[in-house]
């Protein structure tokens, strides 16, 4: 598992990074588009409030610009995008933490 910034628009997930062409993880969507993705945050500190979800989904590797690398000055225009897995209303699954 490695940290990752991502952007999220309502259907997509995208990770980018500086230099996602040379990654690890871009080289293994190439060889398996089949992928997970932790997001977690802490809903407080006090009292500490950990949540977070696991998203399984496809991913294929797109160009995108206005994503949030360009606000970086590392600006990337090609990113990983997640489809999320759906099953009915959709696949997220429940909190883990």
């Amino acid at each position: 598992m490695v940290p990752v910034g991502f952007d999220f628009d309502g259907n997509y997930f995208y990770v980018g990074g500086m230099n996602l062409l040379k990654s690890t993880k871009y080289k293994n969507v190439l060889q398996n588009n089949k992928v997970a993705i932790v997001i977690d945050d802490l809903k407080s500190v006090d009292p500490w409030d950990p949540r977070g979800m696991k998203i399984y989904g496809t991913a294929n590797i797109v160009t995108r610009q206005g994503g949030y690398m360009d606000r970086t000055g590392h600006s990337n225009s090609q990113y990983i995008r997640i489809v999320l897995k759906r099953s009915g209303v959709g696949e997220l699954t429940s909190p883990y933490l």
